[in-house]
């Protein structure tokens, strides 16, 4: 391998004094990036999405409302609902309508830290056809506000559906 012109193979290093004051500064980094979410809860989340389309397709009506906190909303171009008891009510509805014979795929999960024990995330949704021949029925993106509940449990709070809408002269 041939090196830019003036490198040399072995850099000099330079070593630097750290002053007490960037010694703080550092461990007070450290203390924060600590209460930042883990790669452990990132995981869990993932798990969390997958279960919450899993149960969808699985028409698992109560495994699917035990992914939401109490006062969770489900925002889509169908309807919202807001609280378990509209929640479990609208998906009834999906599971037996339109959603039926489905398959609910997430891809491209990105999540991020919130304050107060919360994360945010977004994900492409890719739905297809299950019980035909299989093909993309649907496609779309999930906004989402999660939290940590007092026993430690990831839960949405907010999922925001928006859908690719494709005309006939796309």
């Amino acid at each position: 391998m041939t090196l830019p012109k003036g490198w040399k193979k072995e850099q000099p290093t330079i070593k630097k004094e750290i002053s007490s004051e960037q010694k703080e500064q550092s461990s007070s980094k450290i203390e924060q990036t600590s209460s930042k979410i883990t790669i452990e809860d990132k995981i869990i989340i993932q798990e969390l999405i997958a279960q919450h389309n899993i149960a969808l397709d699985n028409k698992s009506i109560d495994e699917w409302t035990n992914t939401w906190t109490d006062d969770g909303v489900w925002s889509t171009p169908f309807g919202e609902a807001k609280g378990k008891t509209e929640l479990k009510n609208m998906i009834n509805q999906v599971t037996s309508e339109f959603a039926s014979g489905k398959r609910h795929l997430s891809t491209n999960i990105i999540i991020e830290d919130a304050p107060n024990n919360m994360a945010s995330a977004k994900s492409y949704l890719i739905v297809t056809e299950a019980k035909k021949t299989p093909e993309v029925v649907a496609s779309g993106t999930y906004i989402d506000t999660l939290k940590k509940d007092a026993n430690s449990k990831w839960k949405f709070v907010q999922r925001r559906l928006e859908i690719d809408l494709v005309t006939e002269s796309d």
